[in-house]
């Protein structure tokens, strides 16, 4: 039986947490580049799609399965500029799409997008990071007993 070194196992496992940035990159780069450059639909672009949306649920799923908390310090997630950022990013991508596929915008469209895009951003940041303060508190009181 071969005793693997503690060390090498945590390079290991840090160069494939790498391996999967990288390849979840390229994904999101992909479906950017099919969507504008290329005008395709989602049903042409539903592989890059189904991988953007199931890898993330599977993190966190396996992650409550394994019982860690991927994110040491949740309330950095929260600061202003990571906050602005996202916002930023939403808004760029949702003005790209939109005039990338010939359509007008509409005051009225655009306002109840952005409207309903900072609502459910934030209320979808706080309540998840609240669930993960909760859940990182609760073990840390399970592994101090």
């Amino acid at each position: 039986m071969k005793i693997r070194d503690e060390r090498v196992e945590q390079f290991k496992n840090k160069i494939y947490g790498e391996l999967f940035q990288m390849v979840y990159l390229f994904i999101v780069a992909a479906f950017v580049v099919k969507s504008l450059y290329f005008k395709m639909n989602l049903s042409q672009c539903i592989t890059e799609y189904v991988i953007l949306i199931a890898a993330p649920l599977y993190q966190m799923v396996r992650s409550r399965q394994l019982g860690v908390v991927l994110t040491s310090n949740l309330r950095q997630h929260m600061s202003l500029k990571r906050n602005i950022a996202a916002i930023i990013a939403g808004l760029v991508i949702f003005f790209a799409f939109w005039f990338t596929g010939g359509r007008q915008v509409t005051a009225e469209f655009a306002f109840g997008y952005i409207a309903s895009f900072f609502v459910v951003f934030f209320v979808v940041r706080v309540i998840f990071i609240r669930l993960e303060e909760h859940r990182m508190k609760k073990l840390e009181q399970e592994y101090e007993d």
